[in-house]
């Protein structure tokens, strides 16, 4: 990079060098990768600052809304960040920080992270991602060999099938229960005589096809606010998102459950989903899955494991037991 007192200009040697060439290593940018390749907790707690800035004061360092037309050096613009980012950024890595969400990340990250972010792969096409997408594949069928136990020739069969898939990876947990109910509700709704199915008539013709009033899912009064966010994208409604009451354990009520779904099918409507708990995020506790499920085959539902948060526990064999149940 030119000392700081050259003037960026916006050239093609310069988009070039952002490409090519490296910071160099005495730059700001070039610091910092060395600082936190070396030792990130140093870094972190050195330049995340302890002391509180009212929120207020950091949106004034934020409050230009026009996109700036003069070029920048970026080791310039690093130090912006660093004073006004990163010193005022949450230290979830701080041995003092209590949080459930979000905490440490091991080191090997870093250099994975970067790895990941140099090669820059899109997995929407096997020409932009080679090797990446039978990997892809191999992650899923473990994940999926982790909660179904099925044998080495089913996997062997079905794992690197350009025609099946055994599962889809989400950014978090928001999309992953949009995405259960929305297989759900188009599997409920699917093509059938004159009726293409829900994705191509849509919602209405679907209910009218099969002669529903409405489409329900059914979840314990500790399920995830993403459930509601889901009954809205997918057309059900949020009115549609019947909670159930919990124990004091804040595991849902089996006899509440089908108290419930016997009084949906009285109106005429229909349980598209059951939803089991596995890890609420206000205490951590677990549906029992396995009774759910039952229920779950009694109605004729889609029984769906919100395990966003508690899933991790199936890589424990002493606990794995607790998660009993989410293999239906």
């Amino acid at each position: 990079m030119s000392p700081k007192n050259d003037i960026a200009e916006v050239s093609q040697e310069s988009l070039y060098r952002i490409f090519t060439i490296p910071e160099a290593p005495d730059s700001t940018l070039g610091k910092i990768e060395k600082h936190l390749s070396e030792n990130l907790m140093g870094f972190l707690g050195e330049h995340i600052v302890a002391r509180e800035k009212p929120l207020q004061e950091i949106e004034r360092d934020f409050d230009k809304s026009q996109i700036p037309e003069e070029p920048q050096f970026v080791s310039d613009h690093t130090e912006f960040l660093l004073d006004k980012l990163v010193a005022h950024s949450v230290h979830t890595a701080s041995p003092r920080f209590i949080g459930h969400m979000t905490s440490a990340l091991p080191y090997f990250l870093l250099p994975l992270a970067k790895l990941m972010v140099g090669l820059n792969q899109n997995l929407v096409k096997i020409e932009t991602s080679k090797a990446f997408t039978p990997l892809e594949r191999n992650v899923i069928g473990m994940l999926h060999h982790l909660v179904y136990q099925q044998d080495a020739p089913f996997y062997n069969r079905w794992m690197h099938s350009a025609q099946h898939s055994l599962g889809a990876f989400c950014s978090g947990g928001t999309i992953a229960n949009m995405t259960a109910l929305w297989v759900a509700r188009n599997r409920l709704l699917q093509a059938d005589g004159d009726f293409a199915g829900i994705a191509a008539d849509g919602l209405a013709a679907g209910l009218q096809h099969y002669g529903y009033s409405k489409l329900t899912v059914v979840v314990s009064e500790r399920g995830h606010y993403s459930l509601s966010k889901a009954a809205d994208v997918l057309g059900i409604g949020r009115k549609n998102l019947v909670s159930v009451a919990t124990d004091s354990d804040n595991r849902i009520r089996i006899d509440e459950l089908r108290k419930t779904c016997e009084q949906i099918a009285k109106e005429g409507g229909k349980v598209l989903a059951l939803v089991g708990v596995a890890g609420t995020t206000e205490t951590g506790h677990i549906d029992p899955l396995d009774d759910m499920a039952a229920v779950a085959e009694e109605v004729d539902a889609h029984f769906h494991v919100d395990a966003a948060w508690g899933g991790a526990t199936l890589l424990s064999e002493q606990h794995r037991p607790l998660l009993a149940g989410i293999e239906r």
